[in-house]
């Protein structure tokens, strides 16, 4: 919106600069005449600029920010794998949870013949581990935020 806003700015700028050179008033055509070689000026200097520092890129100025950011890009490339990894292994870790615990209930379901001790010796087991999962879900989640 804003892009249309001064891409239709400059065009109507530049139009009435147009008319005002070729079919304004006296002092319509110098004001017109004065801005078109400010502005010619304006192109000058920044074409003089980009030369120069043209130059510069050439003879180095920047190759020390640029291996500065190259290096920030691999750091952050690395840093992201590695979270990516975690993730992974975090997901792998809690589909084998989530297999664990549709293996006892199936279990329970059947009425096989389990202990008492054994089977919420299982269940307890099972909670602590869904609850550390929860927690390192949580913090993966931060960090990817």
């Amino acid at each position: 919106m804003i892009r249309l806003f001064i891409s239709i700015t400059f065009f109507l700028v530049i139009g009435l600069l147009g008319y005002n050179y070729f079919l304004g008033t006296e002092q319509e055509k110098e004001q017109a005449q004065e801005i078109f070689a400010k502005g010619a000026e304006v192109v000058g200097a920044s074409a003089d600029l980009l030369k120069a520092e043209y130059e510069k890129f050439k003879e180095g100025k920047y190759d020390k920010s640029l291996e500065n950011i190259s290096n920030f890009l691999g750091n952050v490339k690395e840093k992201s794998s590695e979270l990516v990894a975690e993730i992974e292994n975090w997901e792998k870790r809690k589909d084998d949870w989530n297999q664990k615990k549709s293996d006892v209930e199936r279990l329970l379901d059947s009425g096989s013949g389990f202990k008492d001790e054994e089977v919420k010796k299982t269940i307890k087991d099972l909670e602590i581990e869904g609850d550390s999962l929860k927690s390192e879900g949580k913090l993966l989640k931060e960090r990817v935020n």
